[in-house]
């Protein structure tokens, strides 16, 4: 395999499957995290079960991206990088969404 910068790679190594996975659903606990946050600004508080069901399945995505992202690392000869990225990006915003609930019981 020919390179552009430095001529020929001698590696075979891929990132993980389960990395590549962990981020995809870190992107989507985002994007359900800032979707709640903005409908429950816009409704000045009062959003009702649709931003709780929103916030529920965004907690769940972290989650899960936690699970399979730490899982990735098990993968044998494989570059880690969307494996950290996954990892680190979905325990952020499982513990974001832990503060929130907590925040929210408070009041």
């Amino acid at each position: 395999m020919r390179t552009e910068r430095h001529g020929y790679t001698f590696t075979t190594k891929l990132n993980t499957r389960g990395g590549i996975v962990s981020t995809i659903l870190a992107v989507i606990a985002l994007i359900l995290l800032i979707t709640g946050i903005t409908l429950s600004y816009k409704k000045e508080g009062n959003a009702g079960a649709a931003v709780g069901l929103i916030g529920t399945f965004s907690f769940g995505f972290s989650m899960a991206g936690v699970i399979v992202g730490l899982r990735s690392f098990g993968e044998k000869d494989k570059f880690y990088l969307f494996s950290w990225i996954g990892s680190i990006s979905s325990a952020i915003l499982w513990i974001a969404m832990c503060a929130i609930i907590m925040i929210g019981m408070m009041i």
